[in-house]
Parts: structure tokens; sequence; C-alpha cells
């Protein structure tokens, strides 16, 4: 999604990532991936209370290892708070791609 970042822009849409984190392993986790918490262009929201993850019914529903984690899930709200759409993923990596995302934006 980071590198389409500029056409979510361009489809008049913010991109925001929820991470149910503390700081650190989110810092740790961008570390990994070669970035710093400046360098990701999107604003990241930690919860690790899970009071996000539990308002979109994603908290604590999938087994990764040997823990349970919350599910990966994409979501679109628009201006006025109206959930428009929303995907659960079935498993870890099942996830919208940055095009069908933009095909979502399109119908708003």
């Amino acid at each position: 999604m980071r590198d389409r970042l500029p056409d979510i822009q361009k489809a008049g849409a913010q991109l925001l990532v929820v991470d149910p984190h503390e700081s650190w392993p989110a810092k740790h986790f961008l570390k990994e991936v070669g970035l710093e918490t400046g360098e990701v262009g999107y604003p990241l929201v930690l919860d690790p209370t899970h009071v996000t993850s539990a308002t979109y019914g994603v908290a604590f529903q999938m087994r990764i290892h040997t823990e349970l984690s919350n599910r990966p899930a994409t979501f679109i709200v628009d201006r006025h708070g109206t959930l428009r759409y929303a995907h659960r993923a079935k498993a870890f990596n099942d996830r919208p791609t940055a095009d069908e995302i933009l095909a979502e934006l399109k119908k708003l």
C-alpha cells in the first residue's frame, strides 16, 4: 500500500494503519523492513489495548504460530464515518491488493 500511496491520495483518501502492539514491536518491524517511524508516509496508530480492533470485530480471532492474534483487515470509512468497505482476512496473508482498494475507492 505504501508504494501506491500517491494513487490513494489522488483518489481523495488517506491511508491509516492500526497496529495492535506497543511502540517497541512496531518500531522493530519497521527497522526489519528498512524504515524509521518518520519514513512511513502515513499515520500509524498503535492499539495495544485492542479497542480499535475490537470495535471493528477483528481482535484475537486468528491463531498465528502459538498465539492468538488480531485478524488482518482492511476498511474504507468515508468522511462521515460510515463504513463503506470491509475485508476481514481468513488467513494472515489474505489481504486486498492496492488495485482492489483503489477500485473500491472509485465506487464512492
